[in-house]
C-alpha cells in the first residue's frame, strides 16, 4: 500500500514538473505576471535584456524642447533590421540620435540603438481624426542622412514621397542676460524616391509629373478633377499615392 501511495505522489509530482514552462521571458522571474502569460503575449512583447534594448538616461537636462516626434508614447509595431516584428510596444522615436525608446514588458524606458529598427508605424487620434504614421530606415545616404536615419512616409510605391525631420541642440546666448540657453531645432526636408534614387522634392509641376510619364493620361486627369498644388505637400502626396494605385 505504501508503495502504491509512493508511486502515486510521484506521478503527481511529474506532471506538475512538465506542466510548467521550461524557460522564461528574458529578464523576469518565473513568478512574474507577464512570464505566466508567455506562450500568449510574449511573442508581442520586449523586454529591456532583449534585442540589446538599454536603459534610458537624460542625455539633454539642461536642453529646452522635446528631441522626439511625439514626446508621448504611442502602442506601436517596430520592425528590426534582421526582420523581427515587435507588435503593441509603447515607442516613440528620438529625432536627434535616431534611437527608438520604448517602454519594455517589465515597465523599464529602454531604448533600441540607431541602425537596429527598420519601421515604426502607429495610429494616432487628432482633432481631424486617426492619423497613420509609418517611419521607415534604409534609404541611401543624401544631403546628410545615412541609412540609419528616419523618415516619415507620406507616399508609398513606385514613386515614394518621404518627410526627412531631424532635430539638433542649438546654443544661444542672451546678451542682455548672458545666459546661455540650449534648446531643440527642427529641420524638415522633403524627397521622392523613385528606382532606389533618393531626390529632393521640387515644388514645381515639371518635376513631380516627370516622375510619372508612364501613367501621363490617368494622372493628368487626377491633377485637374483634383486641383492639385504642386506647392503643397498634402495635395503632392495624395497625387503620387494616386499614382502608386494605377
Amino acid at each position: 500500500m505504501r508503495q502504491l501511495l509512493f508511486l502515486l505522489f510521484m506521478m503527481l509530482c511529474l506532471v506538475n514538473v512538465f506542466a510548467q514552462p521550461a524557460t522564461v521571458p528574458l529578464g523576469l522571474g518565473a513568478n512574474d505576471k507577464f512570464a505566466q502569460n508567455f506562450k500568449t503575449n510574449w511573442s508581442d512583447q520586449v523586454s529591456v535584456t532583449d534585442v540589446n534594448g538599454r536603459p534610458i538616461t537624460n542625455k539633454y537636462p539642461d536642453v529646452n524642447g522635446t528631441p522626439f516626434f511625439d514626446e508621448n508614447y504611442k502602442y506601436a509595431i517596430i520592425t528590426l533590421v534582421r526582420g523581427r516584428v515587435i507588435s503593441k510596444v509603447k515607442a516613440r522615436i528620438d529625432l536627434v540620435s535616431n534611437e527608438t525608446h520604448f517602454i519594455s514588458v517589465n515597465g523599464v524606458e529602454a531604448f533600441l540603438e540607431r541602425g537596429t529598427v527598420r519601421e515604426i508605424s502607429y495610429d494616432d487620434t487628432t482633432e481631424t481624426g486617426i492619423v497613420h504614421y509609418t517611419f521607415k530606415t534604409g534609404f541611401p545616404s543624401f544631403d546628410k542622412q545615412t541609412p540609419d536615419n528616419f523618415y516619415l512616409v507620406l507616399a508609398e510605391g513606385r514613386c515614394g514621397m518621404l518627410k526627412s525631420i531631424s532635430k539638433k541642440v542649438t546654443t544661444r546666448k542672451n546678451d542682455l542676460s548672458n545666459e546661455t540657453i540650449k534648446e531643440f531645432e527642427t529641420y524638415e526636408d522633403y524627397y521622392f524616391f523613385v528606382k532606389g534614387e533618393m531626390k529632393r522634392w521640387k515644388k514645381d509641376k515639371e518635376f513631380v509629373l516627370g516622375e510619372m510619364t508612364d501613367k501621363k493620361a490617368e494622372v493628368d486627369q487626377f491633377v485637374t478633377t483634383n486641383k492639385t498644388n504642386f506647392r503643397n505637400t498634402e495635395s503632392v502626396a495624395k497625387l503620387v499615392s494616386y499614382y502608386n494605385s494605377l
